[in-house]
């Protein structure tokens, strides 16, 4: 925004009008010249001392202008300075009888308009007149001597004086009258003008308030609304942990299957599949609700849910309505935003054991019509599942499981799901590795409770539906 001010306004113009009258001075040389010239030729009978001396001052004036302008401080002074030159020099040329001088007269007062100064045009016009009124007397003294006037051959130099200073008051009123008029003119609209911009820019400057204080307000709603976000967000997590104290187990599952929706879900975008779909708001939604996708072993008997040994077939059907029961719990869970996580938290919850083929539960879903967001959820399940610590097996390595991944690609899980988890083989190791370190000194202190709550040597069979091969239950060894 540019503050224009009535003092930038004239300083500008003065510096501009000082510019002009120095390139008008400097040409003023040409008058003198052509005196000498028409005078050796013969057209002109000027004396060529007075030629001399006009061109000498035309020179030096025009040469001191030029040298006021070159200081920025002195600009006024070249006004003035200007001014003077221009009515000294018209004044040399009346002074001379025998140059007839008329509408240069009024050459100052012209130029003293431009500055836009009213009082300096009113000076100026009064200063010009008196100096016009002294070069005609001056005149009046030489005039009747150099032209011989045929019709009134005994006029007196007072007379012409009287007569001709009666004329040039009356064109003097003329000059007085234009010159100031303009110079009020542009005055006026200049104060017009500087008016307008002022109120432009206090109106600029009101908006600028009003949206700094927009800005303050948005600023504010959006850290509440983070520190909203943060609390819903700790309240899921508060959720998942209160899980955990209920299943050995599921506590820590759900944080390790929180990152690796994430990952999974960034390799498939990344792979160029469901890009509308994986934005990283979604992804967001997406790692967040994987919280809650196992919220329905709340409601498996805790004996059930930590048993080791074999599953009676009543047993392994209650074990299997979790997903159920998680989706109905999570019709409670107030509306969070725009609701698109709740819809999100309970596709998870609800369809992450249903299998790419159809063999999988609740519903026996098939492609896509599962939910995208519980696809991903069940690789990341599985994966989790196999290469994590149970009470009735150790950890798988992560090669091993990327095979288990290959031979399930197209029955448990969609093919592009099952590569983007085996492309993040090398990621995945790490991470592993990380919550394995995180959670060593708990994890065995858990362990080493639950083994002495059981037997030291059990054989079980557990259901490893997780595989994507035979869903009837399968022998395994525990060795304490």
């Amino acid at each position: 925004m540019i503050n224009i001010t009535r003092s930038h306004i004239f300083d500008e113009n003065i510096n501009n009008v000082n510019a002009m009258i120095l390139k008008i001075m400097a040409f003023t040389a040409i008058v003198p010249t052509s005196f000498i010239v028409f005078t050796v030729v013969g057209v002109w009978n000027v004396p060529h001392t007075y030629s001399v001396g006009m061109l000498i001052y035309c020179l030096f004036a025009s040469i001191l202008l030029q040298i006021f302008n070159r200081f920025p401080a002195l600009q006024r002074l070249t006004m003035y300075a200007s001014i003077f030159a221009a009515m000294v020099f018209v004044d040399l040329l009346g002074a001379k009888s025998v140059i007839n001088v008329t509408i240069s007269y009024g050459f100052a007062p012209f130029l003293t308009c431009l500055y836009y100064n009213v009082k300096l045009t009113r000076i100026t016009n009064l200063v010009n007149f008196l100096s016009i009124v002294f070069v005609s007397w001056l005149r009046s003294q030489t005039i009747l001597e150099s032209f011989i006037w045929l019709d009134r051959p005994n006029q007196s130099s007072e007379s012409w004086f009287l007569e001709n200073g009666l004329g040039t008051l009356v064109e003097s009123i003329f000059v007085y009258l234009i010159t100031v008029s303009l110079a009020k003119r542009t005055n006026k609209t200049l104060d017009r003008m500087i008016k307008s911009s002022e109120e432009r820019n206090e109106a600029i400057e009101e908006l600028k308030k009003r949206n700094a204080y927009i800005v303050k307000i948005n600023n504010e709603i959006e850290g509440t609304n983070h520190n909203l976000k943060n609390t819903q967000y700790k309240i899921i997590q508060f959720v998942s942990e209160v899980l955990g104290s209920h299943d050995l187990f599921t506590g820590r599952h759900v944080m390790h299957t929180r990152k690796y929706v994430e990952i999974i879900s960034k390799e498939l975008k990344k792979g160029g599949y469901y890009q509308k779909e994986l934005t990283d708001e979604n992804i967001e939604l997406y790692s967040t609700a994987a919280f809650l996708h196992d919220i329905g072993k709340i409601h498996i008997p805790e004996g059930v849910l930590n048993k080791i040994g074999k599953f009676t077939p009543e047993e392994y059907q209650l074990m299997k309505i979790h997903p159920e029961e998680g989706k109905k719990l999570l019709e409670y869970l107030p509306q969070i935003e725009d609701g698109s996580f709740n819809e999100i938290a309970k596709q998870m919850a609800y369809c992450h054991h249903e299998k790419w083929d159809g063999s999988g539960y609740p519903n026996g879903l098939k492609g896509k019509e599962i939910p995208l967001c519980a696809r991903i959820m069940a690789a990341a399940d599985v994966l989790d599942a196999l290469i994590s610590q149970r009470l009735y097996k150790d950890p798988m390595p992560v090669e091993e499981a990327m095979e288990v991944f290959e031979r399930s690609k197209g029955l448990h899980f969609e093919p592009c799901i099952a590569d983007a988890v085996i492309n993040l083989k090398n990621l995945i190791t790490i991470i592993d590795e990380d919550f394995k370190t995180q959670e060593a000194s708990t994890n065995a202190e858990e362990l080493e409770w639950w083994m002495k709550y059981h037997a030291n040597t059990v054989k079980i069979e557990v259901h490893t539906d997780f595989i994507g091969a035979s869903t009837e239950p399968q022998s395994v060894v525990y060795n304490k």
